[in-house]
């Protein structure tokens, strides 16, 4: 005999077409609401629902992708990662090298030339001419006129010479320095062949995120016994 029971699909036929068990539903984005809600009718579309009414069963399913949001995200960023299936390294380092140091130079120089020179000068003369004269009759001299002439003088001079030099110098000079630079390191380090690389990416070209979030759904609302 057959037996009637409440399904998925049934409760969202019901609500259609003013409300959905999944109006209030939020997922991150990637993850397209109306793939998944297709998906989600279609895989438990045979099993006998938890909560038949439709307004918890609403507010659950609510709940139910709010808990799960980081994991539906992080199922999302993980299969739109981009990176080379056959490259089993693929890495950045970034370093940054530190410099610092520091050169001064410095000093002054002062040169002073301050001096003072006097000269004075005296001089003094004193000149005496005698003249004498001789009778023609007399072989001696007799003087007949004495002229004395004195002189004096003198001559006083003064030279100053002031001046200073003077300077400072200073030469500093700063050296210090960040210097960053990055290695990327990738390709395939050879404990792995290529043809094994290969089948690994297979596997997760298998894994379907629309199905596993559709499983997760049936397990947490369905009874799935057929």
């Amino acid at each position: 005999m057959a037996q009637s029971k409440i399904t998925i699909i049934g409760l969202e036929n019901f609500l259609q077409p003013d409300h959905s068990l999944f109006e209030n539903l939020v997922l991150p984005e990637g993850i397209d609401k109306d793939t998944l809600v297709s998906s989600i009718l279609l895989r438990c579309s045979e099993f006998e629902v938890m909560y038949p009414d439709p307004d918890f069963l609403s507010m659950a399913i609510t709940l139910w992708g709010k808990k799960n949001y980081w994991t539906f995200n992080k199922w999302a960023e993980l299969i739109n990662k981009q990176y080379d299936p056959l490259y089993n390294k693929d890495y950045y380092e970034e370093i940054q090298d530190t410099h610092q140091g520091a050169a001064s130079t410095s000093g002054s120089t002062s040169q002073s030339d301050d001096y003072t020179r006097t000269d004075n000068l005296q001089s003094s003369s004193n000149i005496t001419d005698t003249h004498s004269e001789k009778a023609y009759n007399d072989s001696s001299f007799v003087q007949t006129t004495q002229d004395e002439s004195h002189g004096t003088g003198s001559n006083t001079g003064t030279q100053r010479n002031a001046g200073t030099t003077s300077g400072t110098f200073g030469d500093t000079k700063n050296d210090s320095y960040v210097d960053g630079h990055t290695y990327h390191g990738y390709g395939n380090i050879g404990i792995t062949s290529a043809q094994e690389l290969f089948q690994k990416e297979a596997e997760v070209a298998r894994f379907n995120l629309y199905n596993q979030i559709s499983d997760l759904f049936c397990q947490e609302f369905c009874i799935m016994v057929y």
